[in-house]
């Protein structure tokens, strides 16, 4: 099973809660699934037990709208329900022959004139259906509601920097939160807008960039070192963490017959690169400086500006591998689509991590938040303990 899990009681500081939605696409369908778990522990109409919640890529969208209605979970988690099982592919890309054979055109063009034409293209696909969703789906006005009722203390949204190479956490929040600077890493207090949003969304390449303060900006994975620290810098000292990605999958080249990789194949490698390996491997950062600190006499440790302390911890990632769910569904993806696929060889076994990651539709979303409820279900006992419940 996806678990990780680490407790140790901090009775002497107050316990705030912060949710970790990392990016994944289509997949993070499968973090409504938990959060449908979480939501059959918790009183009806109750408030929702994350003060703080982060959002990186497609995450961001969840966390949005999990923030905006942080007054009554119950009511952020059916609207989050609604909209994934409802999902179809033109309601995130444009997906009509004209719009697909015009990009199609100016991608070759682009490379037979050696990008030399006046009219480059942005990107390989328009995502400009993606702005009309959020703006029907996150309501930030409800989110600054919920900031100045006290019922949600932050809200993160992460996106990378082109032009400084970093990562920035643009986030809204009550007033006593600190902003912060680390390598690469910044903390810019913010009032978010469908902006910050589309910016943490924008896969290179596949998305266009988005320009925000006069910069541009691409998906929040790429540049996003430590996908649990603006959780903790915006005052969490325990989290939940819903992954993606199946840390068990095994691959034993012996039972594999080797052939040279295809650009769908190493296209969805380089997603599970951008989406998923930062965040194991601050998972097991924070796994080891909550060992060490378990084998010294202090409670807190301080290190330069910074103090460490124990995180109470649970992370849930899906207990099956996702790309075998998706190769059901492969056949719904709009024939535009299917076309652009078939020619990087993705709609083959190879290609399943791409498509897995692409295929915004409402059957494929509806097995995730199954899988999701399951694997959250079967953790019942780790989440009530974590919700103090």
């Amino acid at each position: 099973m996806g678990i990780h899990w680490f407790s140790k009681k901090q009775s002497q500081e107050q316990q705030t809660l912060g949710l970790i939605l990392p990016g994944g696409g289509a997949r993070n369908a499968y973090q409504v699934g938990v959060l449908k778990a979480v939501e059959e522990l918790i009183a009806t109409k109750n408030p929702s037990p994350f003060p703080v919640v982060t959002g990186t890529s497609a995450g961001s969208l969840n966390a949005g709208m999990i923030a905006s209605r942080s007054m009554n979970f119950n009511d952020g988690l059916e609207r989050l329900l609604g909209m994934w099982e409802n999902l179809q592919m033109d309601m995130v890309v444009r997906t009509d022959a004209k719009s697909s054979a015009k990009t199609g055109a100016r991608w070759l063009w682009s490379f037979a004139s050696g990008g030399g034409g006046s009219s480059q293209p942005d990107s390989i696909l328009d995502n400009t259906p993606l702005r009309s969703l959020i703006e029907n789906h996150v309501n930030l006005a409800r989110m600054r509601q919920s900031i100045h009722s006290g019922h949600l203390k932050a809200l993160g949204i992460t996106a990378s920097s082109y032009g400084r190479g970093a990562s920035l956490t643009y986030y809204e929040g009550q007033e006593d939160l600190q902003p912060w600077e680390r390598t690469r890493r910044f903390g810019i207090p913010s009032r978010l807008s469908v902006d910050h949003f589309m910016a943490s969304i924008a896969i290179p390449v596949v998305f266009p960039a988005v320009k925000i303060n006069n910069e541009y900006h691409g998906d929040g994975s790429m540049r996003e070192s430590a996908p649990l620290s603006p959780a903790l810098h915006l005052g969490a000292n325990k989290l939940l963490i819903i992954s993606v990605r199946n840390p068990q999958t095994e691959y034993d080249p012996r039972n594999v017959a080797a052939s040279y990789p295809n650009l769908g194949f190493v296209a969805g490698y380089m997603f599970d690169t951008l989406f998923m390996d930062r965040l194991d491997s601050d998972i097991e950062r924070l796994k080891r400086i909550n060992f060490a600190l378990s084998q010294t006499k202090q409670v807190t440790f301080k290190h330069n500006d910074s103090i460490l302390r124990p995180v109470d911890f649970l992370v849930i990632s899906p207990s099956v591998d996702i790309r075998e769910i998706v190769a059901k569904h492969v056949s719904r993806f709009p024939r535009s689509m299917r076309i652009l696929l078939s020619g990087l060889g993705a709609m083959t076994k190879e290609g399943r991590p791409l498509t897995s990651y692409l295929l915004f539709d409402s059957n494929f979303a509806r097995d995730l938040i199954e899988l999701g409820y399951n694997d959250g279900y079967a953790q019942r006992d780790k989440l009530q303990e974590l919700l103090e419940l």
